[in-house]
């Protein structure tokens, strides 16, 4: 993979990867991992981490480790920041690239449609639970693994569950990712004095594991007209190894093969409301968030 621009020294830094066992979290997991970087790669398929492990490894990391982690719910979401404590007290980056992909609804333990419990509020709670360890190292960088979702897009707030309108999955995913605009805006203004920075890179149709579960003939589609998971991690990879990326606070790359930021400019009240909103969801199933670290 490519890297077109300065990069920070990466040996010995401490990334984790929330759904960084295969796919486009692997490829890029395994692009730090040929710089030296410390991995920990979250999932939940036991096998699948030992494996993936083992690549990065191979590719020179300075150290992977694997932790069994279950995101769909608040109590494994705690769990998680739990074990990244233990593992390291300061963090480089933070990538989220977990994804659903079931054409049929799934609700999980805590009563959430699946594509907003794994693809949005995991990622929101993660990233408040983690955010001390990453203003420690002095560049915490949070990166979102997302798509491009329909311009004018808004979630509908009074009903994230699906619960009055009909389920189905593309309005599904594309509410998650909206409701992930909201949060890198509204945390990007509201870390602004904390040495870390919030992205979103968008991918398209990658070939992976993602869509095993899908019709024939998307899977058809898919094989055709994916592109690859090294295509599509360039940016995540670029976002981490960046020399600087504060003009990248706050915003979303769009294109995949242009590391080039849009900031995010959503409704400022709809973001707050969002944030409000994630946050007494996540408590009410005995999330403890804490407050933002002081800058000083």
């Amino acid at each position: 993979m490519d890297v077109m621009h300065d990069e920070r020294p990466l040996r010995g830094l401490n990334f984790v990867f929330s759904g960084g066992t295969a796919g486009i979290g692997l490829t890029a997991a395994t692009a730090l991992a040929r710089r030296g970087a410390a991995l920990l790669l979250l999932g939940r398929d036991r096998e699948r981490g030992e494996r993936a492990v083992a690549t990065v490894r191979a590719a020179g990391a300075a150290e992977a480790e694997f932790r069994a982690a279950d995101l769909t719910t608040m109590a494994g979401v705690g769990r998680a920041i739990e074990a990244i404590g233990a593992w390291r007290p300061a963090l480089h980056g933070l990538v989220h690239t977990a994804m659903t992909a079931s054409m049929r609804r799934v609700d999980t333990a805590d009563g959430f449609e699946r594509a907003f419990g794994l693809q949005y509020l995991a990622r929101y709670a993660l990233n408040r639970g983690l955010l001390t360890a990453l203003a420690r190292s002095g560049d915490g960088r949070i990166v979102h693994v997302g798509a491009k979702a329909p311009a004018g897009l808004v979630p509908d707030l009074d009903d994230l569950q699906f619960e009055r309108r009909r389920w189905s999955l593309l309005p599904a995913l594309m509410s998650s990712q909206v409701l992930g605009y909201l949060h890198v805006q509204a945390a990007a203004q509201r870390w602004r004095d904390l040495p870390v920075t919030t992205s979103i890179a968008c991918v398209g149709m990658t070939r992976t594991d993602t869509v095993r579960e899908w019709p024939w003939y998307i899977r058809g589609l898919y094989r055709l007209f994916g592109t690859s998971t090294e295509r599509s991690a360039a940016n995540v990879v670029r976002l981490l190894t960046a020399a600087d990326v504060r003009g990248m606070n706050g915003a979303i790359l769009f294109d995949p093969g242009r590391f080039e930021a849009t900031p995010l400019a959503l409704d400022d009240a709809l973001a707050q409301r969002t944030w409000e909103l994630s946050d007494r969801l996540a408590r009410s199933r005995g999330l403890v968030l804490p407050e933002a670290p002081d800058p000083g």
